[in-house]
């Protein structure tokens, strides 16, 4: 093709490929047996994408006859290793030579695998159903190819093989995904997704793409190369899909019928308006005239995890999700422990606040988290202090598709699972220490003790961590012992 990866003399190196003798090799899966593989010159072997994979299956527990489906199954490796920890196994491949070496190395071991030719992509090559089958999956497994066409390689393996390598949709394979998922129940109520993605561009924004498709992503393992490039393996599932979701016209607090009612962590109340919203200290949190009101119950039973830390993933969940309805980054601040500012039109105002609650009996409790944000102030409105709304972005058609998204998003942290490794919270704070940091061109520096400091980061717990010109430094547990310098002067 012109302008593509692959040229005519690539085409026909492929095609005197095809006559070379199939190799074998020998494969030992992550507990240990080895598998002795047939695989056709123009397959693609397993390596250490592939050992990857099989580890993080391998956390989730025995297959039991559950359905598991491999997209791009290669050599048939994954497949074979999930039929013998007791899957039922259903394979796919778009390269029929694949499809024959899953078949004759699944007959070898003598693994029930069925094995299809087609799956997911750009081209449209026959019916969902001649891949995925026709029912749903409770595990959906994919090594995606991870190299972009932009990438600069030395040598190129072949159209047949790269195919398992090369990620060429334009759209990304990872939202192709999400969109046959979503609209073809591809997984069960509970089903589960691995996917292998790279460290690049499109790898890191795998959980992006689950997210604006309203599943929950969380990076469950790693690898690392010696040349710094990075494997991962994100789990994507359907947000606390055993949760119940209760949505109100109007009610006083949101947070209060979830510490009342609620009784499955992910449990959701909404409402259009508040009528005693609170915010930190029992301050009043007014509902505008279009706003986000709701609350979910985070934990419940012992606590595993400081408030001070989950009001500070409920404000970053908040930019995320912004961030994927076009509000630009540059203009939000995350404003230790729980609000959001925008700066728009050269003034700063408040758009959103997080509030964690909870109530205990003897070591048992529960913990809602609650969220506000202004999605169009009312045309009167005259606060106490500077609010700000989305309404340059936002409008009524887009409410649904910005709960799911958020919702996603607070499930992706906070949601407990048996077959999913819980998140990894020390890995985040950097991420959170970042925002803080960078949030100090809108808020200012911080004033403590009436002295200006400068932020040097969070406390496993979630605490503010400060620094003077004198070197002295102070833990700051409580927003209300803080003012920014900008805000003083509003």
């Amino acid at each position: 093709m012109a302008d593509g990866i692959f040229n005519l003399s690539d085409s026909e190196a492929e095609i005197s490929r095809l006559g070379r003798s199939a190799e074998r090799r020998a494969w030992t899966t992550p507990d240990g047996t080895i598998f002795d593989l047939t695989i056709p010159a123009t397959v693609y072997p397993p390596r250490e994408d592939t050992d990857l994979l099989c580890r993080a299956l391998r956390t989730i527990g025995p297959g039991k006859g559950k359905q598991l489906l491999e997209i791009g199954c290669g050599s048939g490796a994954v497949s074979l290793y999930a039929a013998s920890l007791g899957y039922k196994v259903r394979a796919c491949d778009i390269n029929p030579f694949a499809v024959a070496a899953t078949r004759n190395n699944a007959k070898q071991w003598h693994f029930d695998v069925q094995v299809h030719e087609g799956g997911p992509g750009p081209l449209i090559d026959g019916n969902y159903t001649q891949w995925a089958g026709d029912t749903a999956h409770d595990i959906v497994v994919w090594n995606l190819p991870y190299i972009t066409p932009e990438s600069e390689m030395e040598h190129v393996l072949g159209p047949l093989e790269e195919a398992a390598l090369l990620d060429t949709d334009q759209i990304g394979l990872i939202p192709r995904l999400m969109r046959h998922v979503r609209e073809n129940q591809l997984i069960t109520k509970n089903g589960l997704i691995l996917v292998l993605v790279s460290g690049n561009e499109r790898g890191l924004g795998a959980e992006k793409s689950a997210h604006s498709f309203g599943f929950a992503a969380r990076c469950v393992a790693t690898h690392a190369f010696a040349d710094g490039e990075q494997l991962r393996v994100i789990a994507i599932w359907n947000p606390f899909a055993n949760a119940s979701t209760h949505q109100f016209e109007s009610i006083p607090s949101t947070n209060q019928s979830a510490l009342q009612n609620a009784s499955i962590e992910g449990d959701f109340f909404l409402a259009k308006h508040q009528t005693a919203g609170r915010g930190r200290r029992g301050r009043a949190w007014s509902s505008e005239a279009e706003c986000f009101a709701g609350s979910w119950l985070i934990q419940n039973g012992t606590s595993e995890l400081a408030p001070g830390l989950m009001q500070i993933l409920g404000g970053y969940a908040i930019l995320r999700t912004n961030q994927a309805f076009g509000v630009p980054r540059e203009v939000m601040a995350l404003k230790w422990p729980n609000d959001i500012f925008l700066h728009q039109e050269g003034k700063l105002g408040k758009v959103a606040g997080v509030l964690i609650e909870g109530k205990s009996k003897g070591k048992i409790g529960k913990v809602v988290m609650g969220i506000g944000i202004n999605f169009q102030l009312a045309k009167q409105t005259e606060p106490p202090y500077p609010i700000a709304d989305l309404s340059r972005w936002w409008s009524a058609k887009k409410a649904t598709e910005y709960r799911k998204i958020l919702h996603a998003i607070i499930a992706s942290f906070f949601e407990k699972r048996d077959d999913i490794k819980s998140t990894n919270y020390l890995a985040l704070i950097p991420s959170l220490e970042q925002e803080i940091i960078e949030a100090v061109e809108h808020l200012g520096e911080p004033i403590y003790r009436n002295l200006t400091w400068s932020i040097d980061g969070l406390t496993e717990a979630g605490n503010l961590r400060l620094i003077n010109e004198q070197n002295q430094t102070a833990i700051i547990e409580d927003g209300e012992d803080l003012e920014w310098s900008n805000l003083r002067q509003i």
